[in-house]
């Protein structure tokens, strides 16, 4: 379930059942506060957010583009902010298009429409600081698995973590094998994550993180994540490698 807050509007996170593409409501920490305290908040939109949700999920299964213009002012109009937007609409619409691709109930036109749908909206949003703006070396290092060339969630997590004031790398296009670690030895950032989007990706994934244990001093954290990962995978406990199935658990390794 994708968990909102049902006063402020803003996106709580995921929750079991992780199948389950659908929009629940809660609270989160700040309004939970103010509940404590009686200043107690107004109730936000949630039925027109649900509404505007289960339009995303209409439009990503049909075999044509969408409005992108319509669609960022309707979000501004329920206040969705921009991260919000990214992790709590998109991101999950990704995933479940992806499941229903693979299950052949929606045709690869319609999947190859969303994404790029999903690219265009992601070129209009501004979530977090300029990359460019980001001193020193990089903290987290990100990178899809040799063969995903699904790009759209490293490009929504790497903006996540630097405006969570964490310096991250994207790679956009995975290294091979020796320069991914001639670069880590020179960063020695504290963690590198992995986008999966398929298990048989994970072999390789594994037998690189036993050549980056091997380095002088490596990254204290490798993380598995992407649509994989919320499936869940078995990972070699020999590597200490971390699933992560939201970006917050991967977040509060670096905080």
């Amino acid at each position: 379930m994708i968990k909102w807050c049902s006063y402020c509007i803003h996106f709580i996170g995921e929750c079991e059942p992780w199948g389950d593409y659908q929009i629940s409501h809660g609270v989160c920490p700040a309004c939970y506060q103010r509940l404590l305290t009686s200043d107690v908040p107004h109730p936000g939109p949630v039925q027109e957010l649900k509404a505007f949700f289960r339009s995303m999920q209409r439009l990503a299964r049909l075999d044509h583009p969408g409005d992108v213009a319509r669609i960022l002012a309707e979000s501004r109009r329920l206040g969705i902010p921009a991260m919000d937007l990214m992790l709590g609409i998109l991101q999950p619409l990704l995933v479940e298009i992806g499941l229903l691709w693979a299950a052949g109930r929606v045709t690869v036109a319609a999947e190859h429409h969303f994404s790029a749908l999903v690219d265009d909206l992601l070129a209009h949003l501004r979530p977090g600081p300029d990359p460019a703006a980001e001193p020193g070396p990089p903290r987290l290092v990100l990178l899809g698995a040799e063969g995903n060339d699904h790009v759209l969630g490293l490009k929504m997590a790497g903006p996540y973590f630097l405006a969570a004031g964490v310096p991250t790398l994207t790679l956009l296009t995975p290294l091979p094998a020796r320069e991914l670690l001639e670069l880590l030895d020179h960063h020695r950032p504290a963690a590198v994550g992995f986008s999966i989007a398929l298990p048989e990706q994970l072999a390789q994934v594994q037998e690189t993180a036993r050549r980056i244990r091997r380095l002088p001093a490596p990254p204290r954290h490798l993380l598995v994540g992407g649509a994989a990962a919320r499936a869940g995978l078995a990972l070699d406990p020999a590597l200490d490698l971390r699933l992560c199935r939201q970006l917050p658990e991967a977040l509060a390794l670096l905080r």
